[in-house]
């Protein structure tokens, strides 16, 4: 049931992953929610920090929270 969860938060999430991804490898990564939000000024700090965990997580494969 979790799964699922997370499944429609990365499908919420995907133009936020996609932008991740792009950004991947020219940012230190851990300065990405800064960067959301600077790029998406409606983010709230949780939640551009929840996005960028859940998006680390697709890359290590972790579906638990």
């Amino acid at each position: 049931m979790e799964q699922t969860n997370t499944n429609n938060n990365n499908n919420e999430y995907k133009p936020y992953f996609d932008l991740l991804d792009t950004m991947q490898g020219g940012l230190n990564m851990y300065g990405a929610p800064s960067m959301l939000r600077e790029l998406f000024p409606n983010l709230g700090r949780r939640e551009a920090i929840d996005i960028t965990a859940a998006w680390m997580k697709t890359k290590t494969g972790v579906n638990n929270e």
